[in-house]
């Protein structure tokens, strides 16, 4: 585009209204909106067509730029003659507003076109569709007005990409069947259209139904057969539902398809591998993206890094922090959290120095984690300095989870009357974690007058959580009063309490095993071996 410009200058071409134009058109599919002005400028008021006007405002669009839009659209709107804003222009406003997250200005620059006796077009109305889910409480409301609008006007079911949009808004808003009737009453379908729906059963936290249409898809075959989109959201679904079991079952699914992983797969799948501890899957998943050129995004380092941190490779997980090139808040975060669930308080330590000399500026999730490894290693001093730095200097409010930290690392240390007292000052009552911390301090110091004191207080709480109950269970029983826990158990299971049972995963053959507290085991080659050894240890005990 630069080198035909350069080329209408030198012939004197350039103000002519057809270069002119087709400069415009160029320069503004680039987004190069700085140069489509200069060409705009150059051209006689004459000759500026609603085409060049169109093409002028889009640039603005593509940039990214609303305010210039808005610059650009004034002076068309009040020309008393000439050139006037057409659908295409609207679209091209309405577009800028949506690009840079200005979705409220979407919806009304929308009314602001049907009021000015513009119809808008079915670009127009998919653009006001995408921004319904992010204008609060009446996001409903004026979704299904612009449906309203779409059915009347006969684009709902003339243009696929309208259908598309509103499915993806009724799923975004939660209204899952608004999103299945639309798209039942589909007459046409692509993979975008599946996508979506998928997407949004996953968002919803209805995986088995997202897997259904993903299965429909298969079966169906041809131009809508799944595609690595309808796989990652399938898998993230069962990923983010925490059947992380189910995520991994999906993914290896997937690559029977010989369908290759896309960042947000790989992404996905480490961070079910780092809740597995599947550190196998997790190195062939590192391999892959290494072969595919997809090691160094983000996405991928960050799950790298949080995969080996929480599998116990800590120096793998800092060997990736050290190799990426550039650093974001989660990635710092990641390898913190990696020291801090292993107690390395020193590593901890130095690596947030080094966050702050790097300029990045922590958030809550970091002092969580530096909390824990100075609690882990027993550094009070930094542990107190640190959370009032948090308060202080970085007007972060502590949460639940850094007084847990700060209650386990006064109490580790032996300071249980100031962990009692930090707990006695906190804004919001202590849950179970808070509790369990310190009680844990008095089983650990065998303080056991701190430790009634506190069960009284739990009980007073009047917080009837299962989770109070079998903290309180369990440390009668740690502390041999098996009278007290026994009552208390029989209690919970009155009152219609119950605990979510416990879990544990093994990697069998690549594959991850989860087993169940009082479920069916599964079915392995020599399992049969193992719970009939498990019997006889049981007869011995």
């Amino acid at each position: 585009a630069s080198a035909i410009h350069a080329h209408a200058l030198h012939l004197g071409l350039h103000a002519q209204p057809v270069v002119a134009g087709q400069l415009l058109a160029a320069y503004s599919k680039l987004g190069r909106a700085a140069e489509a002005r200069h060409v705009f400028d150059a051209m006689l008021p004459s000759g500026r067509s609603t085409f060049c006007w169109n093409a002028l405002i889009s640039a603005y669009s593509n940039a990214c730029d609303p305010d210039a839009a808005r610059h650009a659209f004034a002076p068309m709107c009040a020309a008393a003659a000439g050139a006037r804003p057409d659908a295409v222009t609207w679209t091209a406003l309405l577009s800028a507003h949506a690009r840079c997250g200005k979705h409220p200005d979407v919806l009304e620059l929308f009314g602001d076109m049907h009021r000015s006796g513009c119809e808008g077009n079915a670009e127009s109305m998919a653009v006001a569709l995408s921004a319904c889910p992010y204008t609060g409480d009446l996001a409903l409301a004026k979704g299904k007005a612009i449906h309203n609008c779409g059915v009347v006007r006969g684009v709902v079911h003339g243009y696929l990409f309208v259908t598309n949009s509103l499915v993806c808004m009724y799923g975004k808003l939660g209204e899952m069947e608004d999103a299945k009737k639309v798209f039942g009453d589909a007459a046409e379908k692509n993979t975008v259209t599946w996508n979506t729906m998928i997407t949004s059963y996953a968002a919803a936290g209805l995986c088995d139904e997202a897997l259904g249409v993903l299965d429909q898809m298969e079966r169906i075959g041809g131009a809508v057969a799944p595609n690595v989109v309808s796989w990652s959201a399938v898998v993230g679904g069962f990923a983010s539902s925490g059947d992380t079991g189910r995520a991994l079952e999906l993914f290896r699914r997937m690559q029977r398809r010989w369908l290759p992983p896309n960042v947000v797969t790989m992404a996905t799948v480490l961070s079910a591998c780092a809740e597995l501890l599947a550190l196998r899957l997790g190195r062939e998943l590192h391999a892959y993206a290494m072969r595919a050129k997809l090691d160094r995004h983000s996405l991928v380092e960050n799950g790298l890094v949080n995969m080996y941190a929480k599998c116990g490779k800590v120096a793998g997980a800092r060997k990736v922090f050290d190799g990426m090139k550039t650093r974001d808040l989660i990635s710092w975060n990641s390898m913190l959290a990696g020291y801090g669930m292993h107690g390395l308080c020193d590593e901890a330590l130095a690596l947030f120095a080094d966050m702050a000399g790097a300029a990045v500026a922590p958030n809550a999730v970091t002092f969580v984690a530096v909390l824990s490894a100075c609690s882990h290693a027993g550094r009070v001093p930094e542990g107190r300095r640190l959370f009032d730095d948090m308060v202080r200097e970085h007007n972060i409010s502590p949460s639940m989870e850094h007084y847990t930290c700060m209650v386990d690392l006064l109490g580790r240390a032996g300071l249980l009357g100031y962990a009692s007292e930090l707990i006695e000052t906190m804004p919001m009552r202590p849950d179970p974690c808070v509790w369990g911390a310190l009680l844990n301090s008095c089983r650990i110091h065998g303080d056991a007058a701190m430790a009634e004191a506190t069960i009284a207080r739990v009980l007073r709480s009047e917080a009837n959580g299962t989770g109070h109950h079998m903290l309180i269970t369990n440390l009668y029983a740690m502390c041999g009063m098996w009278d007290k826990s026994k009552k208390v158990r029989v209690m919970t299971r009155e009152t219609g309490l119950r605990k979510n049972p416990g879990q544990s995963w093994i990697e069998v053959n690549n594959t991850v095993v989860a087993f169940t507290s009082g479920g069916t085991p599964p079915s392995l080659p020599g399992a049969e071996d193992v719970f009939r050894a498990l019997d006889t240890l049981y007869a011995e005990m």
